[in-house]
């Protein structure tokens, strides 16, 4: 049973107010005041007092100051060069990335019965910093929590399905998940090159702007790579917006924040669709099984020493050795490793139906409201599996849990949907 001690101590609110200032003394001190709370960060320095942004990175992105494991024990000192995105943004001198982030364990991979909490064998479990009773959620849970914990201006994180943008939302930071392609993947231990894509978390829009357009380029050695040219449409032509709602949104729709929210978009001048949001599968784990028993023998072929696994089924035998420290369970292992899975062109079919499935989806609804993107208050995975472009940003601090909304867009109208979230801040602002 808790004692009232520990259970003062689960309620106890670390957040720090996101449109309050913060120097690099304050969220080093913040970081060695209240990390062994929150579990957040894995290594960090003192930030520079001179950058304009002083960011984290997720513990699967190469940074080579830091060591990268993913949160596994198994790869606990992998060493990896700085990864393309990151080698992009320090071209940005007002930017200072000054350590690593836990997630959750090979970013969902080992278990998905503690996916919620942001659990890793090396991190522990990650704590909401609005109180412990809420979720942090995963895989990106340590960027999002050092986030709204005042740790770092913002941090790099990964989506394949929700990684991002889910702990954004149960965080309340900005969240957003880019067109996939538009920031290389390499360098970043993989989950499914079929799905994976880099993107940040912050504590306001202008500073998840300045690090997405600083990790944009071309990399010829990530196959879904393009030139940033082609992200050229900076607003939405129309002012139509498609509010998507799912089932028991009933209550939130009701609340205080959402009746605000609806209200302010159409003071300023926009027009707001609602449609029950459909129902749809996707071959998610059929496809992100069969990817990583590829992408992690190729990569651990090309960037592991002697003392790590070089092979997928390496890494899983290391797991299967080491039972006793998994106690939560390596079933999406496991099944990976056991099931007879797709392969060649049968998997790159099944990946070609389901993101053009998704794609479809999200045209479809654009297309018969008229409208330009799609707001939900819960996260939906169509933009995942597709690979457009979505963003989380909280809009009521007022309740104990901050209220966020994800906002999503048609693949390459990345400008247009974070000048979009910016105008909706604005609106909220008034």
């Amino acid at each position: 049973m808790m004692t009232k001690k520990r259970e003062l101590q689960a309620m106890q609110d670390f957040s720090y107010p996101l449109n309050e200032p913060l120097s690099a003394q304050q969220m080093f001190s913040r970081i060695r005041a209240y990390n062994e709370n929150l579990r957040a960060v894995r290594f960090c320095r003192r930030p520079k007092d001179t950058a304009k942004l002083r960011i984290l990175v997720k513990d699967n992105i190469g940074v080579e100051d830091f060591f990268t494991s993913a949160g596994s024990y198994a790869l606990r000192h992998l060493m990896l060069p700085d990864a393309f995105c990151v080698r992009q943004i320090r071209k940005n001198t007002q930017i200072d990335i000054f350590g690593k982030t836990h997630l959750t364990e090979l970013a969902g991979f080992v278990t998905t019965r503690v996916l919620k909490d942001g659990y890793s064998e090396l991190g522990g479990f990650g704590r909401n910093p609005h109180g412990a009773q809420h979720p942090c959620r995963g895989s990106s849970s340590g960027s999002a929590i050092a986030c709204a914990a005042g740790f770092c201006d913002a941090a790099l994180g990964t989506e394949t399905r929700g990684s991002l943008m889910m702990p954004a939302m149960a965080n309340g930071v900005y969240g957003f998940k880019p067109t996939r392609g538009s920031v290389s993947r390499s360098g970043i231990i993989p989950l499914s090159s079929s799905f994976d894509a880099p993107g940040v978390l912050a504590r306001s829009i202008s500073g998840l702007k300045t690090v997405f357009s600083s990790m944009l380029g071309k990399d010829e050695f990530d196959f879904q790579s393009f030139t940033p040219e082609s992200l050229r449409k900076k607003r939405f032509n129309g002012r139509t917006l498609l509010f998507f709602i799912s089932p028991g949104d009933e209550a939130a729709l009701n609340s205080r924040s959402v009746r605000r929210l609806i209200s302010a978009l159409k003071n300023g001048g926009f027009h707001i669709e609602f449609r029950c949001a459909p129902m749809v599968e996707f071959d998610y784990k059929t496809i992100s099984s069969a990817d990583i028993k590829k992408d992690m023998t190729d990569f651990l072929q090309r960037y592991a020493s002697e003392t790590e696994p070089k092979t997928f089924e390496a890494l899983v035998e290391r797991y299967i050795s080491r039972a006793h420290a998994h106690p939560y369970g390596m079933e999406r292992l496991t099944y990976a490793q056991e099931t007879e899975l797709p392969h060649g062109k049968a998997l790159d079919f099944l990946v070609q139906i389901n993101t053009q499935k998704a794609n479809r989806l999200i045209g479809e609804a654009l297309e018969m409201s008229g409208a330009q993107a799609v707001l939900s208050l819960n996260y939906l995975d169509w933009w995942a599996i597709g690979g457009g472009p979505s963003l989380s940003m909280p809009i009521d601090f007022s309740v104990t849990l901050p209220r966020s909304i994800m906002i999503g867009a048609k693949a390459r109208e990345d400008y247009a949907l974070l000048s979009l979230a910016e105008e909706i801040e604005g609106l909220l602002n008034r």
